[in-house]
Order: structure tokens, then C-alpha cells, then sequence
């Protein structure tokens, strides 16, 4: 059961040729949409609605393209007037940078950091990547002539040790992890393995990011809890629940097995599986291709049994 949360304060979100060689070791660490999806370790999620999702290796520079994605009913920021049906075979290129052609509706073309223009078929689109390592999510409405971003993004996740952000194991102690947490604007990335205990961030802008989704590789055996403002997770499974209190949440490609409460206001939802009773804002928020949340309510099989 999907429920809006009907809150009414507001809070808006918002180079040189790259040599072929560099590009190709560029793509090399990408791990690319084509081939996974959000299932447990060998399970069969193939059907209507399963959604094949992405991962990009530790260290690269990306623009994850989302092409068409279906609009949540709760979602309140807008939709491009452009956006169309179309969402599988379509040809993404970033100049400089790789290409690759969406399945799924998901495309992932490695980057340099400064100026891109993002080629969606024959349309274009402008953004500046800002610092080696970045991972953009990039939801793109698209016509077949013209296309556009949406409002809330594109989404940077600045996950990269010269951006600031620290890797953590699963043999981090819960509470150094959640003091981490309790930094503002504290990136923190995750390395594969399981981290037992529930997590409570009360840091304001703190981003919790995991790698290796693809694999579910980074797996919270427990429930979160965001106390902080403008908290940001993405590429996680998180096993119980997921409670947000403060205004700009945003998730990203990530799993909740739990219940999902989302009481703030604004923010950015976008390529989720919600497997539970889920609580999502109504207010200035970006919601996109979330499982879980009308009109997708059927969850892909296997992943929330």
C-alpha cells in the first residue's frame, strides 16, 4: 500500500577530446545495465516489471541515463512535455565521452569531469560533470526529437577520495559508522558485504552510497533511520525499514525489504524497489521508476518475498 505524505511546507531541489584508449579503459570499469537485475544472489526476477538496474565500479567518472522513466502518481515537480513512451534501444552519447544504448530504459556512458553534451538519438542536452569519480543519475524525458531533464535532477554523488569521501568495510563498528553518518555533508561510500545493525543518520546533507549494486552487494541487516535534512542513499538493500524525518530525502537505485516512511518534503526518488507499506512525500518531490509506488505497484517477483 502506497500513501502520500501530505505535508504542506515546501522545499525545492534542483574540455578537451577524450583519446579513444583513455575512453575504453573509461568504459572498462563501467558495469553496465544490459545484463543485471535487483534479484537475490541467483534468483530469477526475469518478467513484466523487474527492473534491470546499474552499478558503476568504484573510481569512475558516469552519467547514468534513465530514459522515459514511468512517473510515479505521487510524483509533484513536473514532467517535461517531451517525454515519450519509448525507452529500449535508444542511443546515448556523451561528447566527450562513451556511448551505449539504453535496455530497460537505463544507459551508462563514462565521462570526463567539466562540459558534456548528452546526445539522447538525435536530441541534446547540456550538464557539467564537476570532479573525476562522479556518478550522475540522469532521468531524461525524450520524445524521439527533443528531450529534457527532470526537475530534482540530474543527481551527484560525489564518491570519489578527492571529493571527500570515505570507504568503509563491513568491519567498520556500527557506532564509528553512524558517527561518520552524524557529520554534515560526510560522504560515505560502502564496500560490498553485509553490516549488521540499524543505522541512524542525523547528519544534514550526508550521503550513504553503495557499491556494487548490481550484485546487492552492500546489504544493511537492519533498518535506517534519517534524522538529519537532505540525507541521500543510493545502491543499497536494506533488509528492514526505511524512516525519513527531514525535508529533501532523496534514494536512489536501492532496495527496501521493510516499510518505508518518507514524512519530510521535497526530494528525489528515483529506480526503487519499495517492498512494504510506503509513505512517500506529496510535496515538491521528484518520484521515477520506483516498484512499490502507483502505478507500479506489482513488485518484481522474488526480491521482497
Amino acid at each position: 500500500m502506497t500513501r502520500q505524505n501530505d505535508a504542506s511546507e515546501q522545499q525545492a531541489g534542483s574540455g578537451s577530446a577524450v583519446p579513444s584508449r583513455a575512453l575504453s579503459a573509461r568504459r572498462a570499469l563501467l558495469v553496465l545495465a544490459l545484463l543485471g537485475s535487483v534479484s537475490c544472489g541467483g534468483d530469477d526476477t526475469t518478467g513484466p516489471g523487474a527492473p534491470h538496474d546499474v552499478d558503476v565500479a568504484a573510481g569512475a567518472t558516469a552519467i547514468v541515463a534513465i530514459v522515459n522513466p514511468v512517473v510515479n502518481t505521487p510524483h509533484t515537480t513536473g514532467v517535461p512535455d517531451v517525454l515519450g513512451d519509448a525507452r529500449d534501444g535508444i542511443t546515448v552519447t556523451a561528447t566527450p565521452g562513451d556511448s551505449d544504448v539504453t535496455a530497460d530504459g537505463v544507459a551508462v556512458v563514462g565521462v570526463p569531469p567539466g562540459g558534456i553534451e548528452l546526445a539522447v538519438s538525435r536530441a541534446s542536452l547540456s550538464h557539467t560533470v564537476e570532479a573525476e569519480g562522479d556518478v550522475v543519475d540522469a532521468p531524461i524525458a525524450f520524445s524521439g526529437s527533443a528531450a529534457a531533464f527532470f526537475d530534482n535532477t540530474p543527481i551527484r554523488y560525489a564518491v570519489n577520495e578527492a571529493s571527500g569521501a570515505i570507504f568503509l568495510d563491513p568491519s567498520v563498528p556500527l557506532a564509528e559508522l553512524e558517527g561518520h553518518l552524524a557529520e554534515d555533508d560526510r560522504i560515505v561510500v560502502l564496500r560490498p558485504g553485509r553490516y549488521v545493525g540499524s543505522i541512524t543518520i542525523t547528519g544534514k546533507g550526508t550521503l550513504l552510497y553503495g557499491e556494487e549494486f548490481l550484485e546487492r552487494a552492500v546489504v544493511i541487516d537492519g533498518s535506517i533511520t534519517a534524522a538529519g535534512e537532505e540525507v541521500r542513499l543510493r545502491g543499497l538493500t536494506i533488509t528492514g525499514d526505511l524512516i525519513s524525518r527531514g525535508n529533501n530525502f532523496g534514494i536512489s537505485f536501492s532496495l527496501v525489504r521493510g516499510n518505508v516512511s518518507i514524512t519530510g518534503n521535497a526530494g528525489a526518488f528515483v529506480r526503487n524497489v519499495f517492498c512494504g507499506d510506503t509513505v512517500v512525500p506529496s510535496s515538491n518531490a521528484t518520484l521515477l521508476d520506483n516498484h512499490g509506488v502507483a502505478p507500479l505497484e506489482a513488485l518484481p517477483p522474488i526480491l521482497c518475498d
